[in-house]
């Protein structure tokens, strides 16, 4: 143990911590606890020399201490601590962190949030792992879910106060953390004995995922995605806001005499899900090289200026910029990983606006008026076919280039399609139409998608559902078995047209599972959990599985058409799909069931059958609201040695639980440890109660746990005895007490 030096100065009667060399932080294996009674295990301030961070006895949560943050004068002044050498990378935890604040000029609530940054090899990174809101003189719970980056450098962890434009004295209000704990969460297994999707479709397309990093990021998810697709597209890791590199552009520019036409890129956003790729050899589709979305302004601007009111450039710069933006893509990619299959790129994505005269995007920026395009505004209509020309000069051999649209289906927006995909094929430039297929439970009609499938198909060119989902808000039995019959319907009439003869190759679902989920709601085949859900068990039913082999890519001749319909437009008054901007979610805690432990690779300690003195639980909780349940996991480890389970006693409010009378079901209890046994369950010896809007669990067998050999999960739910649904949960507290004593 470092001895702490510590330099004070007084700066308005507050003690201020000037230099110090911390206490190491107290690490059970992986897990992170600072209670801050022996120091500030090197949390410090955020911002200048005049904000404070110091230990404190005024307020605390447990123990004696606590760190007060005061002499605040911006919304991101706040606590911060490295964490980097404690912290394992890939790994997903569960943060927590105790928060409280007071005063009578400040108002009864105010919004925290819970940070995490890194360094991504050259930019840092800032990511929220939770944003609660706090109620005065009252310590509230901050937690949430967050996977570490495997690539994450100098990963710390803050709190602030919720970012506002224009911050009045609330927002630099003085306050207290306390009991910072980050616990590796308990993730749930996938369903390895279920039939693999790209098994069981191999006979007629293959099936496909798409992932943003950080969805993929947990385990499960890698091992999910490994087991039922044989395609993967990121979600957003290849969108030219992603890949556009502006410090490296503005750089190149003032190095090479003010070069206008040369766009710099990067892959650091696509990193994880290209090395994933890689490493499993599953071939990746490119998502998007031009779109009016995500796109930046300043890729449009002259001198790449920020300036909103900076000019456009000429129609002949541009054309120079894109096919330089292309052309570096896909040499980056080719050298930074050669071995990676794109399959395909979706080139152009969604550039028709039915409802203009012309089919086209009004020009403009859709960063100021959402849905105009700035390659209509520097361009034209002649950008699509010049994307297309410079895509095939570079793209990869055996790469396929597709158009990509939503509402594909609809008859005046799918005639403005054929056109284009029309004029494309007869020049050679493009191999297949994306057909995005984001449904909702009534719309389209299962007619309407066979007639835009037999529409596409007379251009010879290949069919993929790039984007499926069904969005479904609603999680109930009857909810989930109607969307199920939903996907049941559209699968089944994919299988018979390819049957017929329709080039369908390929079926993406667009996100993992439902947690995820762009849409949010339960739009997905798998839940939360990673669970199949029944639209899983509904589109496999009745089609044998056929064992996958490694795919291999490789390109198709080009067909002529034969067919060239005439199709007259007729305007229709639909419920438009929302297009395909896969937001970058908020990580929010849930709980997910117990699984069968792995040994960690970590030093085994030696256990003792004995309580050890000092020694105490260190409990973590995460509670998912799911209308008429509660449904809660508790992770207790051990800390300072051995513990009696049967001495640990657990309490749990929070504001939305009401007084009346409740059931409850403990679903699970064992010990999951790093050492022989592996696996202890102790149902049946877990229970809880919950009275005067209490929850009190206890342990009624006696238990040993040592320091560093694992936890004991407990999943339980309660409910109101009248079934009815629960509002909000807020202002969580978790009590812990050791044989009588409070401990947490």
């Amino acid at each position: 143990m470092a001895v702490a030096i510590v330099i004070p100065m007084n700066v308005n009667n507050i003690q201020k911590v000037e230099a110090e060399t911390t206490k190491e932080a107290v690490v059970y294996g992986n897990l992170i606890y600072h209670d801050f009674e022996a120091s500030t295990y090197g949390w410090g301030p955020r911002g200048d020399k005049e904000e404070v961070v110091t230990q404190s006895t005024e307020e605390a949560y447990s123990g004696l201490h606590s760190l007060k943050i005061s002499n605040r004068t911006k919304t991101w002044h706040g606590a911060t601590c490295d964490v980097t050498k404690e912290l394992t990378l890939g790994e997903t935890y569960v943060f927590g962190i105790y928060l409280k604040y007071k005063g009578s000029s400040y108002s009864s609530t105010q919004k925290f949030s819970l940070q995490f940054q890194y360094n991504d090899g050259v930019n840092d990174q800032y990511k929220t792992i939770k944003t609660s809101t706090v109620n005065k003189d009252q310590w509230t719970l901050i937690q949430g879910e967050y996977t570490v980056p495997t690539d994450a450098a100098n990963a710390k962890v803050y709190v602030e106060t919720a970012y506002t434009s224009s911050p009045t004295n609330q927002d630099f209000l003085e306050f207290y953390i306390d009991d910072f704990t980050a616990t590796p969460a308990t993730l749930p297994q996938i369903q390895k004995d279920i039939p693999s999707l790209k098994d069981v479709f191999s006979s007629y397309f293959f099936v496909g995922g798409a992932a943003t990093s950080s969805e993929i990021a947990p385990a499960p998810a890698k091992e999910l995605v490994t087991k039922h697709y044989n395609r993967l597209t990121p979600g957003n890791e290849l969108k030219p806001d992603s890949v556009l590199d502006y410090a490296a552009t503005i750089a190149y520019m003032e190095a090479n005499g003010g070069n206008q036409v040369n766009p710099q890129v990067n892959l650091r956003a696509a990193k994880t899900l290209l090395e994933y790729a890689r490493d499993n050899n599953i071939p990746v589709r490119g998502h998007t090289l031009v779109w009016h979305s995500q796109t930046p302004d300043w890729f449009f601007k002259v001198n790449y200026s920020t300036d909103s009111n900076a000019a456009w450039v000429s129609k002949e710069v541009m054309l120079q910029r894109l096919e330089n933006y292309i052309k570096n893509v896909m040499q980056l990619i080719s050298s930074t990983y050669p071995t990676v299959k794109f399959y395909a790129w979706d080139v152009v994505n969604e550039a028709v606006d039915p409802n203009t005269s012309t089919g086209m995007r009004n020009p403009g920026s859709n960063n100021v008026t959402s849905g105009n395009s700035p390659w209509m505004q520097t361009i034209g209509e002649e950008y699509i076919q010049k994307a297309f020309e410079y895509a095939r000069k570079y793209a990869p051999t055996g790469c396929k280039l597709f158009y990509n649209d939503y509402n594909e289906y609809e008859d005046r927006k799918s005639t403005f399609i054929f056109n284009i995909l029309k004029g494309l094929k007869d020049k050679g430039l493009v191999d297949g139409m994306g057909m995005q297929s984001h449904w909702v439970m009534d719309y389209p009609s299962i007619s309407m998608f066979e007639t835009a499938v037999r529409k596409y198909n007379t251009l010879g060119l290949e069919l993929q559902l790039t984007e499926l989902d069904i969005k479904q808000p609603d999680n109930s039995t009857s909810a989930l078995a109607a969307q199920a019959d939903r996907y049941k319907l559209l699968i089944n009439k994919v299988i018979s047209l390819k049957k017929e003869g329709m080039n369908i190759t390929g079926v993406i679902f667009w996100g993992v599972t439902d947690k995820t989920s762009w849409l949010g709601g339960y739009p997905l085949l798998f839940d939360g959990n990673y669970q199949a859900k029944p639209a899983y068990y509904s589109i496999i039913n009745g089609i044998t599985p056929t064992p996958s082999t490694t795919p291999t890519v490789t390109p198709k001749p080009t067909i002529t058409p034969i067919i060239t319909p005439t199709v007259t437009p007729k305007p229709t008054i639909t419920p438009t799909v929302t297009p395909t901007v896969t937001p970058k979610p908020t990580i929010t805690p849930t709980v997910t069931p117990t699984v069968t432990p792995k040994p960690t690779i970590t030093p085994t300690p030696t256990p003792t059958t004995v309580p050890v003195e000092g020694a105490k639980p260190v409990v973590a909780v995460t509670t998912k609201n799911n209308g008429n349940t509660i449904s809660q996991q508790y992770t207790i480890n051990a800390l300072g040695g051995t513990i009696d389970l049967s001495k640990v006693s657990i309490e749990f409010t929070a504001d939305g639980i009401i007084n009346q009378e409740h059931n409850i079901w403990v679903d699970n209890a064992a010990l999951q440890l790093t050492i022989e046994p592996w696996y202890t369950p102790l149902n049946g010896y877990v229970s809880g109660q919950l009275t005067n809007q209490k929850l009190v669990i206890s342990i009624s067998k006696s238990t040993m746990l040592s320091e560093g050999t694992g936890k004991l999960v407990v999943d339980l739910r309660f409910a109101k005895k009248d079934w009815t649904d629960f509002g909000t949960i807020s202002n969580e507290v978790l009590k812990v007490y050791y044989n009588g004593v409070k401990v947490q």
